[in-house]
């Protein structure tokens, strides 16, 4: 008997996307767009335009077929958008042999026992920001969780310990993150010098004084012959199978991008959160009993294992996811689920879809938490980190990183958002983000603490 297989099909699409359309996509929350396409083509459309044509996806079956396929029948989306920012030959951008040994020697400072080294600094980073403040004061919440991301940063990965350096480390890096302006990635033609006064030229000085920086650092922990555990030092530590280490400036790219990688991301996922829950006092409630059920004395990993409280950070990625355009672009024609894709066409899993499906979450708008207790989506329903050969390789770091700030500060401090409606979120750069900064009061410590 002859099994009857569906030819494969081309996704649908709009007939045309203009200027405007892609400007849309590109500089406005891109949620209200990708639902409306969605809703008048499915799950999977196809976009094009004269520099790429791109597929976007919800549908599980076909972001299985893309994150079990074989990786190097792909390469990665926007390299000449994300290589400036991350770096020409970090973890982000590259592919084939260099990826798969790159990534197999970054992975260890990432593993769930090196991070428990990292939680009490990150608490002592929280407590040290929110104890700078009094009672009554007014804050933007989002400042001073990209503070607390940076202070990780520089301590846990950078394993800045003096004060003296970490200043001028802090001025390096913030530098380098204020020089990025989206028109000049978005539009390559942008990228002249303009005689040492334009973007372009900013960007550049500020990439080459932090690698300058950074390599100086790294060359002094070699010099030292005991490094730290921080993650630079643990980098200049490791090697791969024929004895061979990375070099400086090897390593000094490869924390580029998880500074890049890890800073804004967590940050503005720390802030969505914690705004979150301020509007939903049950959830609140009841993240506020797992925290001081640990007494004065529970320590940082133990935050991070608490059930509800990470069921809520895993509901806010799902909500407000801060990356969305992450995608593969296929080396040869191929077919994902019933679809056919030609060669050089960009794939994107889109969480924005994925993550608002009412199959997969019921009533997707509501911020639900115990969704997350009840049933663990599968890697091809929840792909905030994205997934496969190149799912976040900090994702474990980042989820610890946000349990442990957002846990050390609702046991130790209360606060109140002044805002009267629940934080949106636009593009924030190449990311998506709250709109605004934010604004909390500080109200103090509990009376039990």
């Amino acid at each position: 008997m002859t099994t009857f297989q569906p030819v494969a099909m081309v996704p649908p699409g709009p007939p045309s996307w203009t200027f405007v359309d892609r400007m849309r996509m590109t500089f406005m929350p891109p949620r209200p767009l990708v639902k409306a396409l969605a809703m008048k083509y499915g799950d999977t459309f196809r976009i094009s335009i004269p520099e790429e044509t791109a597929t976007f996806t919800g549908d599980p079956s076909v972001i299985r077929d893309i994150y079990t396929a074989d990786s190097d029948a792909f390469d990665p989306r926007g390299v000449d958008v994300t290589a400036p920012i991350f770096g020409f030959t970090s973890l982000p951008v590259s592919t084939g042999a260099r990826h798969k040994r790159d990534r197999k020697l970054l992975s260890p400072p990432f593993q769930s026992g090196a991070m428990k080294n990292y939680g009490s600094t990150m608490a002592d980073i929280t407590r040290s920001t929110f104890s700078a403040l009094i009672p009554g004061q007014t804050f933007s919440l989002l400042e001073a969780a990209q503070s607390m991301a940076l202070d990780v940063i520089l301590r846990v990965v950078y394993g800045v310990e003096d004060e003296a350096e970490q200043q001028k480390t802090r001025a390096t890096v913030l530098e380098l993150i204020h020089s990025l302006s989206p028109f000049v990635l978005i539009f390559p033609w942008l990228r002249r010098d303009f005689g040492g006064l334009g973007p372009w030229a900013r960007l550049v000085r500020a990439g080459k004084t932090l690698e300058s920086l950074v390599v100086e650092q790294i060359r002094k922990k070699r010099a030292s012959g005991h490094p730290g555990d921080d993650i630079m030092s643990l980098l200049v530590r490791v090697r791969d199978e024929d004895g061979d280490a990375l070099t400086d400036v090897e390593i000094a790219e490869q924390l580029r991008a998880i500074l890049f990688a890890g800073h804004e991301t967590t940050a503005m996922s720390i802030a969505m959160l914690v705004d979150m829950l301020h509007r939903h006092p049950t959830h609140l409630e009841r993240v506020l009993s797992e925290v001081h059920s640990l007494g004065p004395n529970g320590d940082a990993a133990e935050l991070a294992s608490l059930p509800f409280l990470g069921a809520a950070c895993h509901e806010a990625l799902r909500m407000f996811p801060p990356v969305v355009d992450v995608g593969r672009v296929i080396r040869e024609p191929m077919t994902l689920g019933k679809y056919r894709f030609g060669r050089k066409e960009a794939i994107v899993p889109s969480p924005l879809l994925l993550h608002n499906r009412e199959d997969l979450y019921p009533e997707p708008e509501r911020f639900q938490p115990e969704r997350f207790l009840s049933k663990k989506p599968s890697p091809f329903e929840f792909i905030v980190f994205g997934g496969g050969a190149r799912r976040c390789l900090g994702a474990a770091f980042a989820l610890f990183e946000m349990k442990v700030i957002v846990g050390t500060m609702l046991r130790e401090y209360r606060f109140w958002p002044m805002a009267a409606k629940p934080v949106e979120q636009i593009r924030r750069g190449i990311t998506l983000g709250p709109k605004g900064n934010v604004p909390m009061v500080f109200v103090g410590k509990p009376a039990s603490a």
